[in-house]
């Protein structure tokens, strides 16, 4: 019996992008990689059925929350399949032969260069803003700009042929970004911790928040994430995004949601998925 067609999973970006190094650290090599030039290209893609599933980064640990992606959530509402925790290790890419010592520039995604902010500077460097980090490297590998190098992955560097000369140069160690990924493929291999998001709309009145948080922590539900974002529809109301620690179906979360309810004016479980990495 022939083995079924490798998954269609649609990712933000090209080729070499960490969108792209994502999808293939939750599916495996063999997936197939439709890069799209925007999120609301992925969700749009998840959402008509054309692929089977989309990888998207929620949250830098050093940046915060991607809040244009928090937004396509809450707009499109797909099934949240899983989640991964990216080590981003970004690297000074060039054109065969070229040094450090013969660059004045640096090309990446503006979230990549103030990541770097420090070594740039030290190095002189000026940075300059590109779409992604995967388009600086081919544009720098197509154009071989003088004095110009790309930040990206060692993945970007192989696949445009580039060299690397330096690596690690995040002003942080724990330069990482959590991934998820939307639609009805679920990822493999992924691990015994489960995590619930859900959004929330509240009256606007004293404690009001504070009853649902003590919901859940009268339960002993951990609580791991809380924003607000803008309600959509009048001035100055906003949804609560929560993600709590958990399954859906556990006795404490399961517990603790039937409280909250009772406190909101509109609950939305978003997902319960297992965690990778």
């Amino acid at each position: 019996m022939a083995d079924a067609a490798p998954r269609r999973i649609a990712f933000q970006g090209e080729r070499g992008a960490y969108g792209d190094e994502a999808t293939g650290a939750f599916f495996g090599a063999s997936v197939t990689r439709i890069p799209c030039p925007t999120f609301r290209d992925v969700f749009e893609a998840v959402a008509r059925g054309s692929v089977d599933g989309g990888v998207v980064p929620m949250e830098s640990a050093l940046a915060g929350p991607v809040a244009e992606v928090v937004d396509l959530l809450l707009e499109f509402t797909p099934p949240i399949a899983g989640e991964l925790r990216l080590r981003v290790r970004h690297c000074l890419l060039a054109p065969p032969g070229r040094t450090l010592e013969g660059l004045t520039r640096a090309l990446s995604h503006p979230q990549a260069l103030a990541q770097c902010g420090a070594w740039l500077r030290k190095h002189h460097l000026q940075p300059v803003p590109e779409a992604n980090t995967a388009v600086a490297a081919r544009r720098v590998a197509q154009e071989a700009l003088e004095g110009t190098a790309a930040i990206a992955s060692r993945t970007a560097a192989e696949l445009y042929g580039l060299t690397v000369l330096a690596e690690d140069i995040a002003d942080s160690p724990d330069n990482a970004t959590r991934f998820l990924a939307v639609g009805t493929a679920v990822p493999p291999n992924l691990g015994p911790r489960w995590k619930t998001s859900l959004v929330l709309t509240l009256d606007n009145g004293p404690g009001a928040l504070a009853g649902v948080l003590s919901a859940f922590a009268s339960q002993g539900v951990n609580v791991a994430r809380l924003e607000s974002r803008p309600g959509g529809v009048r001035a100055w109301d906003y949804r609560w995004c929560l993600d709590v620690d958990g399954a859906e179906d556990s006795a404490p979360v399961k517990s603790a949601l039937s409280q909250a309810r009772s406190l909101c004016t509109s609950l939305q479980v978003l997902g319960s998925y297992a965690i990778s990495g």
